[in-house]
């Protein structure tokens, strides 16, 4: 069968009219645009179609995004704006807010799922003059990350975050300088892949175009305390600790202030020879937990009637520091039914 090339443009043209044919109003986020969405078919999680906004004075189209793969919810039947629940929660296919805090609202469209783990994108356009211009540098942040970012009006700053699997984070800060984007922070977080999982925080700062640097760690929600008190003399925290059932070592970590670990032992490593995760000793007389390390020999008491603290021998010297009785929680006694790799007993 013959097909005239006429009846080919005409039926192209039908598909491309077609192909779009359901339609929402997105209204009440401005006096001046309203939106559109325009998408296939509803049924899909992900839906083929269209955003749209428009001039409400002169029905003007002053942008468009197009994707396979837009994502909305109904709210009482209709498709709503500026609903930001960063970053795994419902975002909108409109955002219309202040990006760059020269206190004039900019606009961001949703443009398919390419953040990170699939998830929701957008363009961003910066108010400029009487109208609008897509901005790469913005919409660098709204697709590189996940999801949309987000605006912190009291800081004056754009806040975004990524990952990769359980045990990764970062956590980006950025302000906007002469109409620029500058990094504020990167915060990244980790979990360590041994005992005692603790969770490793380095954080970079810019201030004045100078870089400052830290790095902390932190007991994992794994960790099962078994015995704690805070110090009198400098407040710092003593706690012993395993990480549950299936953990092989027990550990002794003095914390900061701030809730960062200080000091911690043993450092399990994993021994070639052997074939397995090792880690110093620490032996356990009802009363006591002793442990050493190249520095100084730690004895950890609980002598009972609130007789609490940390004795330590360094250069044949020893110091005693005691616990406040009223933070204290467990004891010592608790580690009579604790089996560890690491743990000898004398009873």
């Amino acid at each position: 069968m013959k097909i005239y090339p006429l009846i080919l443009l005409l039926l192209a043209s039908g598909t491309t009219l077609a192909q779009y044919n359901i339609s929402f109003k997105i209204d009440g986020f401005s006096n001046k645009y309203y939106g559109l969405v325009q998408v296939r078919d509803t049924a899909d999680v992900f839906k083929a179609g269209t955003v749209k906004v428009f001039d409400k004075a002169t029905k003007k189209e002053l942008m468009h995004t197009t994707s396979d793969e837009l994502t909305f919810d109904f709210h009482e039947g209709q498709v709503k704006a500026n609903i930001l629940a960063a970053p795994y929660g419902e975002q909108s296919l409109i955002i219309y807010e202040d990006f760059n805090f020269d206190g004039v609202k900019d606009f961001a469209l949703m443009d398919g799922q390419n953040s990170c783990y699939h998830g929701p994108s957008f363009q961003i356009w910066l108010a400029q003059g009487a109208g609008f211009k897509l901005s790469p540098a913005f919409t660098r942040l709204a697709q590189e990350y996940c999801g949309m970012f987000v605006v912190n009006q009291k800081d004056k700053v754009l806040e975004t975050m990524t990952k990769s699997g359980c045990c990764w984070h970062q956590f980006s800060r950025f302000k906007v300088e002469n109409g620029q984007l500058k990094t504020v922070s990167v915060e990244e977080s980790s979990l360590s892949n041994t005992e005692p999982y603790f969770e490793e925080v380095s954080q970079q700062t810019w201030v004045n175009g100078k870089e400052e640097h830290t790095l902390k760690q932190y007991m994992s929600e794994q960790a099962d305390t078994l015995f704690s008190f805070t110090l009198a003399k400098n407040g710092k925290q003593v706690v012993v600790f395993h990480t549950g059932g299936e953990g092989e070592f027990l550990f002794y970590v003095l914390c900061q202030k701030d809730g960062s670990v200080e000091f911690s032992y043993p450092e399990v490593v994993y021994d070639e020879k052997k074939q397995e995760n090792v880690g110093g000793v620490m032996n356990y007389s009802v009363v006591k937990l002793a442990f050493k390390n190249d520095d100084a020999a730690y004895e950890v008491y609980d002598e009972g009637n609130g007789k609490i603290g940390v004795r330590v021998l360094s250069d044949g010297k020893s110091y005693v520091f005691e616990g406040v009785a009223g933070s204290v929680k467990g004891g010592l006694e608790s580690l009579k039914a604790v089996e560890k790799k690491n743990l000898s007993k004398t009873l």
